[in-house]
C-alpha cells in the first residue's frame, strides 16, 4: 500500500468510544481497563498490577490506563488486534493524532464577539497563543511511552506478542545510567526514536508586574484573590491548590501545605504575608460545616462543595474574559519562577528548591530572558551616548600615532 492510500485510510479512520477505564477499588490495582464488551482486559491489569507494586501512583495508573484505551480503541478502528500490532500500526496511530482534533479544544461560538478567539490564535494582551485544535506533541509522545512500555512488560511475560511495535531510540540509555546522573547535570542529548514528535523550546510565560495587577484588580471576590495571590506567591500547581486544607496554614511559618507532584503526602510550601493575609479574610467568611481537615477552597454558588479544577479554571476565566487575556494557573507558577530567577540575592540552588524542582536543568529554563527584557535592554544600549575615542598614554606622540592608525583613530593635546 503506497503512503497517499495509507494517509487516505488513516484520516477515514471511525474511532468508536468503546471501552471504558473504571475504578477498582482493589488496593494493589485501583484502575482497570474495559473492553467492548465491558469485560477487563486481564494483560492490561497485569501491567498495572506490577506498577502499582513498583509504588506508581494512583493518579498515574489512571492516566497509564486512559492511554491503553485510546490505543485500544485506534487499533479496535484499524481491525487490529493488540497482540498483533506492527510498527506500521504504531506509525498509523501517530499519523491519525496528527490529522485528528482533539475534543478537549473544542470552543463553543469560537469567532462570535465576547467569545474566546480561534484556537492557535495570539492573544494580543499575552503574546502567548491559545491551544491549537489537534493533540499537543507531547501527547503523543506519552501515548508513545506507555504503549512501548507495556508491550515490554507484556513480550518479557509472554503474554502475546513477539516484540514491542514501537521504536526507540537508539542512543536510549538505560534506566541505571539515568539513575547516575545527579541533579546538578545537563540531560545529554539523545536521538529521537521514530514518530517521536519535536517540541518547541517556549520561554517561561511569565506575566507583567504591569499586567498582574490589572488582573489581580478584576478578581471579584475574597476567595479568588486569595487563590491567585497564594499560586503567584508559592508556585503552586493547579491540582496543589486543591490539596490544601485551613489546618495546613501556617502563619507563623509563611508556609502552606499541598501534596506536591509525584507525592503522596503533604509539605510545606512557603507563601508570602500577602497571600495569608487574603486566607485569613477568606477563611474569617468560609462557609460553616467543613473542619479543618476539610479542603480549603470552596465553591461560593448554591451548597458549597470543595472546588473542583474546572471550578478553580473558573476563576481565571471571568478575569480574562474581562481583560481579554489567556492567563492560567501555570502563568502564575512560571511569574513565580521569574521573579525568583531575577532576584539578585537568590542562588540558582534557592529556585530549585522553592520551585520544588528534581533537576537543575529544569530550573535554568527560567533564567531565559524575556523578550520585552532584551528590547528594553536593546533600547538602553542604543540611548547610552557613544564612548569617548581613546587617549594616547604619556611618552606618545599623537601625530605618529595618527599616521600609524589613521587619524580618526588617537586624540590628544595635539591632534
Amino acid at each position: 500500500m503506497g503512503d497517499r492510500d495509507r494517509d487516505h485510510k488513516v484520516s477515514d479512520l471511525v474511532v468508536l468510544p468503546i471501552g471504558r477505564v473504571q475504578a477498582t477499588g482493589r488496593p494493589k490495582q485501583a484502575w482497570a481497563v474495559l473492553d467492548a464488551d465491558g469485560v477487563e482486559i486481564d494483560a492490561v491489569s497485569q501491567w498495572l498490577t506490577e506498577l502499582a507494586a513498583s509504588d506508581y501512583s494512583p493518579g498515574t495508573l489512571r492516566s497509564y490506563a486512559y492511554d491503553l484505551l485510546a490505543w485500544y480503541r485506534l487499533l479496535d478502528a484499524m481491525h487490529v488486534g493488540w497482540t498483533g500490532a506492527t510498527r506500521a500500526d504504531v506509525r498509523d496511530v501517530v499519523r491519525w493524532y496528527r490529522m485528528a482534533d482533539n475534543p478537549q479544544r473544542r470552543r463553543s461560538g469560537t469567532g462570535q464577539p465576547g467569545r474566546r478567539p480561534p484556537a492557535g490564535s495570539v492573544n494580543p494582551r499575552t503574546a502567548k497563543p491559545y491551544l491549537r485544535n489537534e493533540y499537543a506533541p507531547a501527547t503523543i509522545d506519552h501515548l508513545l511511552s506507555v504503549v512501548s512500555e507495556f508491550y515490554e512488560f507484556a513480550v518479557a511475560t509472554g503474554l502475546g506478542p513477539l516484540s514491542n511495535p514501537v521504536p526507540r531510540s537508539p542512543t536510549r540509555r538505560t534506566r541505571e545510567l539515568r539513575t547516575r546522573q545527579g541533579p546538578m547535570e545537563a540531560p545529554q542529548p539523545q536521538r529521537r526514536a521514530r514518530y517521536r514528535q519535536k517540541r518547541e523550546q517556549r520561554a517561561p510565560r511569565a506575566i507583567s508586574d504591569e499586567l498582574f495587577n490589572e488582573f489581580f484588580a478584576q478578581l471579584p471576590t475574597v476567595r479568588d484573590r486569595a487563590i491567585v495571590s497564594t499560586s503567584v506567591s508559592s508556585g503552586a500547581r493547579a491540582a496543589e491548590m486543591l490539596s490544601m486544607r485551613p489546618c495546613g496554614v501556617q502563619v507563623d511559618s509563611h508556609t502552606v501545605e499541598v501534596i506536591g507532584k509525584g507525592r503522596r503526602e503533604y509539605q510545606p510550601v512557603r507563601t508570602s504575608p500577602d497571600s495569608l493575609m487574603w486566607i485569613s479574610l477568606y477563611l474569617a467568611d468560609r462557609p460553616s460545616g467543613f473542619g479543618p481537615a476539610d479542603p480549603l477552597w470552596l465553591t461560593l454558588r448554591g451548597q458549597p462543595r470543595p472546588m473542583t479544577y474546572w471550578s478553580l479554571r473558573q476563576v481565571l476565566e471571568r478575569a480574562n474574559t474581562a481583560l481579554g487575556t489567556n492567563i492560567t494557573f501555570h502563568d502564575l507558577r512560571h511569574t513565580y519562577a521569574y521573579r525568583l530567577a531575577t532576584d539578585p540575592s537568590l542562588l540558582i540552588t534557592d529556585v530549585q528548591e522553592l520551585m520544588r524542582h528534581a533537576s537543575l536543568s529544569t530550573t535554568q529554563v527560567y533564567l531565559r530572558t524575556r523578550t520585552e527584557d532584551l528590547v528594553e535592554r536593546l533600547l538602553a544600549h542604543y540611548a547610552r551616548p557613544p564612548a569617548p575615542p581613546p587617549r594616547p598614554a604619556a611618552g606618545y606622540d599623537p601625530a605618529d600615532l595618527a599616521v600609524l592608525f589613521g587619524h580618526d583613530t588617537v586624540t590628544g593635546p595635539n591632534a
